[in-house]
């Protein structure tokens, strides 16, 4: 096939004509043979400076292998052309005529096959072999319906490829300068039950890689800016241009609840996460669209959506006590961990280390307090709950629990009862059927009582 190549004509489409008589299985080997002598041809040449070289100074077999490795992906396009001496105009020329030609003239599931052969060397290079023998489990590495994105590439350099079921993404998340951006991507890439594997590393365990965090008191220094460095600069209007200005992106803390909640928020169900060496990797699989939330609960004031009075949806104050975007976890954890006994998922890890404090004294609830004020909820009253939470409660207490709005100060601590699911249910239970026999009178009996066990009894959150 080499020898029937014209040395200036750059017809694609004539040698994939040509696949009658020679395959393109063997076409393919005519480029990897060529490509040293093609290597050879241009290091022979001194690189000129703003000009470049003609179309005519390549043969057809060399221009196919010049867009061969812009497909590949080994280097950048920008790469490319440096090295070859061509503008990028002319490279995407190449290669819009070479796809163009291949699909007209090919069989194309051999091309991805071929472009697709180094997957597991690269993915072994750049994760190692525990992570790849973890992916290895939920999909076929070896399909051609792969697409594995090299670290410091991003999926905009891959438009061209389509017919992709499974996504691999070697660079953390951690590195992505526009994160939720990057998983939209590839949600409009993926069809629905597709599947996109990628890891990310939390800020503890970045912590723990470093040197400086084993002396004492200069850790707790060094952590901190780090945290507010890292992970809140990022978050505010103005301060994250200077992060991004002097990073680049690149390290960004993030916590496991903010990294997999990102993923939900993004139209993506967690099959399995699994953590190797410190870094967390995780298989999720595309079930929706995403939410194209712009206005994530970062801040530490935030709301939560709850059921109020007559089934309505209310946003409930609350100080932050959880991770960013936690909020699109409920159901994977407890699908995981399922409910403590304080009715609450067990084994959260959602929570942010000083959050279990605020918990358990009710700081984090004080600012529920501005919807008594809107009037949205009462001072005594059922906690308000999330509509998963909800749909858990046996139905003649949903019925009793619509009739009422929800209030600050539940039942099981006027009550004096265990803050186990069974107790406070049975507490609101209570509380609900009293407060239907004496409307004006139970949720002034209900406050007192609350206030004399937390102040004498020394009576805590659940």
């Amino acid at each position: 096939m080499i020898n029937n190549s014209p040395t200036n004509a750059f017809q694609f489409k004539d040698y994939f004509k040509l696949k009658n008589e020679d395959s393109l299985e063997e076409f393919l080997k005519s480029v990897a043979i060529a490509k040293p002598l093609v290597k050879q041809k241009n290091t022979s040449l001194k690189p000129r400076l703003l000009k470049y070289k003609k179309a005519t100074d390549f043969s057809s077999l060399e221009r196919i292998k010049i867009v061969v490795d812009g497909l590949v992906g080994l280097e950048s396009e920008k790469e490319i052309c440096k090295k070859e001496g061509i503008s990028l105009k002319t490279y995407s020329n190449w290669k819009e005529e070479f796809l163009d030609a291949f699909n007209k003239y090919s069989e194309i599931e051999i091309l991805q096959r071929a472009l697709n052969t180094n997957n597991k060397n690269t993915i072994v290079d750049e994760i190692g072999l525990e992570a790849y023998s973890f992916f290895k489990k939920f999909i076929n590495i070896s399909s051609i319906k792969n697409l594995v994105i090299p670290q410091n590439k991003t999926l905009s350099a891959y438009n061209d490829i389509d017919g992709i079921e499974n996504v691999i993404l070697l660079d953390k998340i951690n590195n992505f300068r526009q994160i939720n951006k990057q998983f939209e991507e590839v949600n409009a890439k993926l069809p629905i039950g597709g599947v996109l594997l990628g890891s990310f590393e939390t800020f503890t365990s970045i912590a723990q890689k470093n040197p400086i965090y084993k002396i004492p008191v200069l850790k707790h220094l060094y952590f901190g800016f780090e945290f507010l460095f890292k992970r809140v600069f990022p978050k505010l209007p103005i301060l994250k241009k200077l992060y991004f200005f002097s990073t680049k992106g690149k390290n960004r803390f993030l916590s496991k609840a903010e990294s997999l909640g990102r993923l939900v928020s993004c139209g993506f169900d967690i099959i399995d996460v699994k953590e190797i060496d410190g870094i967390n990797y995780f298989v999720v699989e595309k079930v929706k669209e995403p939410a194209f939330n712009m206005n994530p609960s970062y801040g530490p004031l935030f709301k939560m959506n709850r059921v109020g009075k007559n089934g309505k949806i209310i946003g409930v104050y609350k100080l932050r006590t959880m991770h960013p975007y936690s909020e699109y976890l409920q159901d994977y954890v407890l699908k995981l961990n399922g409910y403590a006994e304080s009715g609450k998922p067990a084994d959260d890890f959602r929570i942010v280390p000083w959050g279990k404090f605020m918990r358990r004294y009710w700081f984090d609830e004080l600012p529920q307090l501005i919807n008594v004020l809107k009037g949205e909820l009462k001072l005594v009253g059922v906690r308000p709950v999330s509509e998963r939470y909800f749909q858990d409660i046996p139905k003649d207490i949903q019925e009793l629990r619509l009739t009422q709005k929800p209030g600050c100060v539940p039942p099981y601590v006027a009550l004096d009862r265990k803050g186990s699911v069974g107790s406070v249910l049975q507490a609101e239970k209570e509380y609900l059927i009293e407060k239907k026999e004496k409307p004006y009178t139970t949720d002034t009996k209900f406050f007192f009582k609350a206030m004399y066990n937390i102040i004498f009894k020394k009576k805590r959150s659940a």
